[in-house]
């Protein structure tokens, strides 16, 4: 099915819809965008999780047979 057909078919089978099935898919779709709002926070926290392990990593410290070059530059 192209885009042109799906579109086509969502729109014919609107029409056929009563106004109150339009508000009950309304609501439905309110209600999905804001748990996708929801989902969004829970993931800008891993992130934020995510840095902070990070900067633990950096701040490790190493030690080896090996010297860290002088022009490396500490990130």
């Amino acid at each position: 099915m192209t885009t042109i057909e799906l579109r086509t078919a969502i729109a014919a089978d609107l029409d056929l819809l009563s106004v109150e099935m339009l508000e009950s898919v309304s609501r439905y779709v309110k209600r999905l965008t804001r748990h996708s709002r929801y989902t969004k926070t829970s993931q800008q926290s891993s992130v934020s999780e995510m840095e902070d392990a990070l900067q633990f990593v950096k701040s490790l410290s190493v030690t080896g047979p090996h010297q860290v070059p002088s022009n490396e530059s500490a990130k």
